[in-house]
């Protein structure tokens, strides 16, 4: 009885109460675009959202109001929607300085394709915008363009400073450039800024490409300790030393590299080609050995082992490592890669021309065998006539056995050249960039038999596809760089 009279009267109470309630929703006065500016103000951004969403539906035309409405919704990380609405104001006024910079601050956010058309309008209205110069160096250093991030970068000093990834981004940038020591000063102020372990290797990087060792290795020296885990800066620290010539500190802090990082190629290859150059052949291959261990995929690995097995005669074995590097990375390019340290003025090429020579006749549908006999051939004292012609022809037959092996392809282009068979050179060029449309080496070959045949309408095309390919493959080499450069966990 009790429970039947309590819900009554609740009834009875929300049929008075309901009525009152919606009439004083129905009544709240809409915001006015201040209320909504004093909103964004106290970071209210879900209340200034809402009270701009209702204006616009009586004003869908107001710039300003799809402005608020974008800054609200960014405060709330909603960036695709905050784009969207900045970009209806552009739109709707097209010189608001307003619209375009909330649109083009979002799009870079949002790495959005069309954030530098978008920063490049905020510059033209304010051409003293430092922020959206760093903003440009931040989008040119993403895409790898590092002459347009340090161009960018260097009109936007004290946002640089300011900024401790774009400070990283500048300077690695300097650094791909072949400009080190301007990198030395920003990484400098980095440091300062932020000391961390990644901040002082980068520093000491900058400093090792300015030919400053002692300078790379009091930077490095807080690192070199027993709590301190990153074999990166043993790394570096010992490629220093080895450059002082002081050895026996080189070997103590690879191998220490090498324990904290059983995995760190670099670190591998960098102790082999120490070893090479003081004739530890053995050491140097033990150690690879414990690399490919760790890294058996590792086609470079191999490759490196068999040039140190070649220097201790044990051809068969450095046969067998070439055949196993080539079958894990077909595009391995053994004259640029550790093949380099065989052609050293240590090494003499006759042992290696006699073993391929060899190999060559009991396999002659070998394409790596043909590749390496034909660059062992094109680098022998005895470049002749017929050594060379010798080399066109194994280097022909690579090329016919693998259609699709870069460097064989890259090979022929050069020998054909010096060999002054132009026309030959033309289509062999011509070839290897359907396969690799970034070729260096057979567009620069190309575009020499060109000159020499005076073909100058063909000549300023392939200046053009030069250009593309440096550009195209400084990027791909700057990314690594980049990475590097991107904001560490401090100890």
């Amino acid at each position: 009885m009790k429970l039947a009279t309590t819900a009554a009267r609740l009834s009875a109470a929300t049929a008075i109460l309901l009525p009152l309630a919606l009439t004083s929703v129905a009544q709240q006065p809409q915001l006015t675009k201040q209320e909504i500016y004093h909103l964004l103000d106290a970071h209210r951004y879900q209340q200034a959202e809402q009270a701009a969403t209702s204006l616009l539906t009586k004003n869908p035309g107001d710039c300003t109001l799809n402005v608020l409405l974008g800054l609200a919704l960014r405060g709330q990380a909603k960036l695709q929607p905050a784009f969207n609405a900045f970009r209806t104001a552009t739109k709707q006024c097209p010189q608001s300085i307003a619209a375009i910079e909330g649109a083009a601050e979002t799009a870079f956010l949002l790495n959005n394709p069309e954030a530098k058309s978008l920063i490049t309008q905020v510059i033209q209205l304010r051409p003293a915008d430092e922020t959206g110069y760093a903003m440009l160096g931040a989008i040119d250093a993403r895409a790898g363009d590092c002459t347009g991030a340090v161009d960018n970068y260097a009109k936007a000093p004290t946002r640089v400073r300011q900024n401790p990834p774009a400070l990283r981004q500048y300077a690695g940038c300097l650094v791909t450039l072949g400009r080190p020591s301007e990198a030395v000063l920003l990484l400098s102020q980095l440091l300062t800024a932020q000391d961390t372990s990644a901040n002082r290797i980068m520093l000491a990087r900058a400093q090792a490409a300015s030919n400053d060792a002692p300078s790379a290795l009091a930077t490095l020296q807080p690192l070199l300790t027993a709590e301190f885990r990153d074999g990166s800066a043993f790394l570096l620290a010992a490629q220093l030393a080895e450059t002082n010539n002081d050895t026996p500190k080189a070997v103590e802090w690879f191998r220490k590299s090498i324990e904290l990082n059983p995995r760190n190629l670099n670190a591998y290859l960098a102790f082999a080609e120490m070893s090479f150059n003081h004739g530890a052949f053995k050491v140097g291959a033990d150690f690879l050995t414990l690399g490919i261990g760790q890294l058996p995929s590792e086609a470079r690995l191999y490759l490196a082992r068999g040039v140190l097995e070649e220097q201790m005669t044990q051809m068969d074995a450095a046969l067998s490592d070439f055949q196993q590097a080539h079958r894990l990375d077909p595009q391995l390019s053994f004259a640029e890669d550790a093949m380099g340290m065989l052609l050293s003025q240590k090494h003499d090429p006759t042992a290696a021309l006699a073993l391929f020579e060899k190999q060559t006749q009991l396999h002659p549908d070998d394409p790596l065998l043909q590749y390496l006999y034909a660059e062992a051939l094109s680098q022998s004292e005895n470049a002749s006539e017929p050594v060379i012609e010798k080399a066109i022809a194994a280097a022909s037959r690579s090329v016919q056995l693998e259609p699709t092996y870069q460097p064989a392809h890259d090979l022929l282009c050069v020998l054909l050249l010096r060999h002054n068979d132009l026309d030959a050179v033309i289509a062999q060029a011509e070839e290897a960039k359907k396969h690799d449309p970034y070729d260096e080496v057979a567009i620069f070959q190309e575009l020499r038999a060109e000159q020499k045949l005076k073909h100058t309408e063909k000549i300023a095309t392939l200046v053009k596809q030069l250009q593309d390919a440096k550009a195209h493959n400084q990027q791909a080499r700057t990314k690594y760089i980049l990475e590097e450069a991107q904001p560490a966990t401090p100890n």
